[in-house]
């Protein structure tokens, strides 16, 4: 599956990513910032049954569920931030390695992601992506629709288009099922990793390729 993957993706004239639990490691992370949020602002005690029913759902609606809309939104999103230094996200392996590739060799490189839009360029920045070559960064604040509706990729998609590149040139990397559904709805090619919580098998059951991690990707 990993020669399927590398060869759609270096075929692709645009290659769009996740964020999370694709470019850099997160759910191990933030699963513990938000316990520590949870407990330290709210006397809440957050179980990983909690966390996995919720993530990747968008980051505000996220928090309010999380967080039991214990105070105002803007109040959560502000606890949350408070503890970000100590939960920061290292990078995947092989990550800006493929990034910075595809931009070299002249492809149109975008995210689009369930994170707000500020904190993906804040992460992306402390681990070194070059954020200023990046066609786009679209997080679940800045897109009307979420994934798995494949709306989400609505803006990205006129983006491309006004550079001439089409949905049948352009690939989406993530780590779910719910990025499989998104992209093949938007009429996306796709590549899963398997860096989060689904494995190969379930991707194959979907037809879809997939590699261990982008490192898989290089070269």
């Amino acid at each position: 599956m990993s020669e399927q993957a590398r060869q759609l993706v270096e075929r692709a004239r645009a290659v769009v990513f996740d964020l999370d639990d694709t470019l850099v490691m997160t759910r191990v992370v933030k699963w513990a910032q938000h316990q520590a949020v949870a407990a330290r602002f709210y006397g809440i005690t957050l179980t990983e049954v909690e966390l996995a029913a919720h993530w990747g759902k968008p980051f505000d609606e996220l928090i309010s569920l999380l967080y039991r809309d214990s105070a105002p939104l803007e109040e959560m999103r502000a606890a949350n931030l408070t503890l970000e230094p100590r939960y920061r996200k290292p990078v995947m392996d092989g990550a800006r390695d493929v990034v910075d590739g595809l931009l070299d060799r002249g492809a149109h490189v975008g995210v689009v992601t369930s994170a707000n839009t500020g904190p993906t360029l804040s992460d992306l920045d402390w681990v070194g992506f070059p954020t200023g070559r990046l066609r786009f960064v679209h997080g679940a604040d800045a897109t009307a629709a979420h994934k798995p509706d494949p709306a989400v990729f609505d803006d990205a998609i006129r983006l491309l288009a006004a550079h001439g590149v089409g949905p049948a040139e352009t690939v989406y990397v993530g780590d779910s099922i719910m990025d499989l559904h998104a992209a093949r709805g938007a009429g996306l090619g796709f590549v899963g990793v398997t860096t989060g919580q689904v494995r190969g098998a379930r991707f194959a059951e979907e037809g879809a390729c997939w590699v261990a991690g982008l490192a898989e990707l290089v070269g």
